[in-house]
């Protein structure tokens, strides 16, 4: 799997974690990558601008894949850090759009397509207080009832699976809802 890291210039790289982890072949369709994209192997940190100073506080501005010895042979690629020509919000961007849809795809496969409209997502904190997932799959008007019984466990059950695979560690809270309950929620 490859990791897609958010990078600051200067001495301090990253803070945290990486963005996710993803299939090479999709990190390079995602972020138009080519072999001679190639920064460092492993043996070095990737940095970028004035080295000597603590640059954080100018937020991202280089998105680095790092690409793991495994996938690397099965592409014919170097192991190490790629560059990604994309600026990091459009990164985020674009990844926020795969994640969502790989959600979806989850929950459709149980669920089927003609009762799921669309799934959102956002981070949120359970109740431990750890990193989590709100989706809120939003369902059409009767798909209650043609759900089949247990398919609610099973979509969830998926969705744990398709987010290990993707190296997300954050649990899912699911909610259904329709498109009429969420503006009855949403008004005043």
């Amino acid at each position: 799997m490859a990791k897609i890291w958010p990078i600051y210039e200067g001495n301090r790289p990253t803070i945290g974690g990486p963005w996710a982890e993803i299939k090479l072949a999709d990190a390079i369709a995602l972020f138009d990558l080519r072999e001679d994209d190639f920064v460092t192997g492993f043996e070095t940190t990737p940095r970028f601008g004035p080295v000597d100073r603590d640059l954080t506080f100018a937020g991202f501005k280089h998105v680095v894949v790092e690409v793991d010895r495994t996938e690397a042979r099965q592409k014919k690629w170097k192991p190490g850090f790629y560059r990604s020509r994309i600026r990091p919000k459009e990164a985020f961007r674009r990844l926020k759009e795969v994640f969502g849809q790989l959600i979806r795809e989850a929950l459709v496969a149980e669920l089927g397509e003609n009762n799921v409209v669309r799934v959102d997502w956002s981070p949120t904190i359970d109740s431990l207080g750890e990193n989590a997932l709100k989706i809120t799959a939003v369902i059409t008007p009767g798909a209650l009832r043609r759900i089949k019984q247990g398919a609610t466990l099973d979509a969830l059950v998926r969705l744990r699976d398709r987010l290990s695979e993707m190296g997300e560690e954050r649990i899912p809270i699911v909610h259904y809802a329709t498109e009429a309950e969420l503006a009855q929620d949403a008004g005043p």
